[in-house]
């Protein structure tokens, strides 16, 4: 997924904010007295500049990052990679502008010694960095589970789409006036199932679950009854008062001594599938003649 930081504005004020913030760092002079000092001014410009090159260049590192290394899958390769990368580049940054700025351009030496530079800017330079870094992995998992949830909407959207149109149109029924297709439950959705994928139906505690030839189950509150109604006889057959089922599920049928048939059904079930002597014949009628 593309991230695209919307951080204009926030780039906008923020060099100038931590620019104010890092002139004023370990500062005992009050603004007052700083204000009459013409030097202070340019300070004021060189920190706002070092911040915007900071910045941009810690921006440009995270957005490479971003076309490599994924938060939510490489989280751990992501963490390390900007961590290190980010101090490689903004330390030796930060510290040359702090030289060029008291060395070369306003002879300022005091302020360029181990000294100082560990004690004040190393520790800024850290806690800038890391705050820069949080900013935008705050603005990256808000754009990434926003879209996410996006998507998953539009896909609900095309789903009951698709449902409501299916529901509605006449391909719902064969041209012998049976159904095609049956809008059934898949957990608290709607789902459109062909009939022809469908193996079996059966009855338990008062609900019609809907076995498919691949082993998926759904159910409807739809009885028996009215589901034999629907379907077309030369597929689906009555097999007992608990079951009806496909031709295409009947793997085998045999008679026992009493002249009932059991059947072995694909997808198996769990309990013996059987048909009353009384109905014997006329299943073997629909299901065709031995040869």
């Amino acid at each position: 997924m593309r991230i695209n930081y919307q951080d204009r504005w926030l780039r906008i004020i923020g060099y100038p904010l931590l620019g104010f913030i890092v002139r004023h760092f370990g500062e005992y002079e009050s603004i007052g007295v700083l204000m009459k000092q013409p030097l202070y001014y340019g300070d004021l410009f060189w920190n706002t500049l070092l911040v915007a090159l900071s910045w941009e260049t810690n921006r440009r590192l995270i957005k490479y990052l971003d076309m490599h290394y994924s938060w939510v899958s490489q989280r751990f390769q992501r963490f390390l990679i900007q961590a290190f990368g980010s101090l490689l580049i903004t330390v030796p940054l930060v510290a040359a502008m702090i030289y060029i700025w008291n060395e070369l351009i306003i002879t300022r030496p005091d302020n360029f010694n181990t000294g100082y530079l560990l004690v004040y800017d190393f520790p800024l330079t850290i806690l800038f960095t890391a705050l820069i870094h949080m900013i935008y992995t705050g603005m990256y998992f808000h754009q990434y589970y926003t879209q996410t949830i996006e998507d998953l909407r539009n896909r609900v959207r095309e789903l009951e789409t698709s449902v409501a149109g299916v529901t509605s149109s006449s391909d719902l029924l064969k041209s012998s006036g049976y159904r095609d297709l049956l809008i059934v439950n898949y957990g608290t959705s709607s789902v459109p199932v062909q009939t022809n994928d469908i193996a079996y139906i059966y009855k338990q505690n008062e609900v019609s679950f809907i076995k498919t030839s691949d082993g998926k189950e759904y159910t409807s509150s739809s009885s028996l009854e009215n589901l034999e109604t629907l379907l077309d006889p030369e597929s689906f057959f009555r097999l007992n008062r608990q079951m009806i089922g496909h031709i295409k599920a009947i793997k085998r049928f045999r008679s026992d001594n009493s002249g009932k048939l059991i059947l072995t059904l694909d997808p198996s079930t769990t309990e013996e599938i059987s048909i009353s002597k009384k109905k014997a014949s006329e299943f073997k009628t629909w299901i065709g003649s031995k040869i």
